[in-house]
């Protein structure tokens, strides 16, 4: 499976993967673009890993809104994330998202970070990116 640092956008690594499952510690502050489904599991592993953005595909929504439930909860949790279209890039396949994906679906903090549907990828991680950069690290953090 794929998974792979692709860029830095005003500071903030850009990091591709095939399957949420991927997803690592190392990725919190990261922006993640995660071939999954928006599903529940997906959701819960962006929040307890904490990265700035989580990109997932929607899986045709589905019954109850199955597949971006997830991204609705990180949503509430104040975590950014968005749902690309499952007729634009395929399911399993990170870097399809990232050169094909067009967002169908924004939560609340990602709408607030300007992110709108219709979006490709690509221009909905450089929107965040602005809005969001890494700055210096504080005092506190710096000593730690």
């Amino acid at each position: 499976m794929f998974r792979n640092i692709v860029g830095v956008e005003n500071g903030r690594q850009i990091v591709v993967m095939d399957s949420m499952s991927q997803i690592e510690r190392s990725d919190r502050d990261r922006i993640v673009v995660a071939a999954s489904n928006g599903g529940q599991e997906s959701g819960r592993m962006a929040i307890a890993t904490g990265c700035a953005l989580a990109v997932l595909n929607d899986a045709g929504i589905g019954k109850d809104n199955a597949g971006i439930i997830g991204i609705v909860r990180m949503g509430d949790s104040g975590l950014a994330g968005v749902a690309v279209s499952h007729d634009s890039a395929e399911i399993s396949n990170g870097m399809d998202m990232w050169h094909n994906g067009t967002v169908s679906y924004v939560n609340e903090p990602a709408a607030a970070a300007g992110i709108r549907v219709g979006d490709n990828v690509r221009t909905c991680v450089s929107a965040f990116a602005v809005r969001f950069p890494v700055g210096p690290m504080s005092a506190s953090e710096s000593s730690s």
